[in-house]
């Protein structure tokens, strides 16, 4: 519970600065962030499982080429594995993004495997409920 009081009290700090200054952590933004081409928006994601509670947590941010934060979100989830926690962030960064009409999408993950089950379509194979919804979305696109 600490854990995820503390980042969503992070995410709500860096939010609020945000909104006052635009252009927050632009410095670092430029040297290790890639930003998504002009028109598009980025979504970067995570999950996180802690070893010792009942539940994990999701997140992300939005953002655009200039590294704009458009939104963030977070929530917390009940406990599964690391891969079904990565592809639950990447459903609600998804979720969020097509709920504000972004469709010109790139994603950001630190999970190679998930990117590459999603971007390769493996999705129709697998039996987890959070990558067939990804593939359901996409195709609904």
């Amino acid at each position: 519970m600490d854990l995820i009081a503390t980042s969503i009290a992070w995410a709500r700090s860096i939010s609020n600065s945000v909104r006052v200054n635009n252009s927050c952590c632009s410095d670092y933004t430029k040297e290790y962030w890639q930003p998504p081409r002009v028109g598009w928006v980025k979504v970067n994601i995570d999950g996180s499982v802690p070893k010792h509670t009942s539940s994990a947590a999701v997140g992300g941010v939005i953002r655009v080429h200039k590294g704009n934060w458009l939104f963030v979100f977070g929530l917390r989830i009940d406990r599964s594995g690391i891969f079904q926690t990565e592809a639950r962030a990447l459903y609600e960064g998804l979720v969020v993004a097509w709920h504000e009409r972004f469709r010109q999408i790139e994603v950001e993950s630190d999970n190679p495997i998930l990117i590459d089950v999603v971007s390769n379509g493996y999705t129709v194979d697998s039996n987890l409920s959070e990558i067939r919804f990804i593939h359901t979305m996409i195709l609904n696109e």
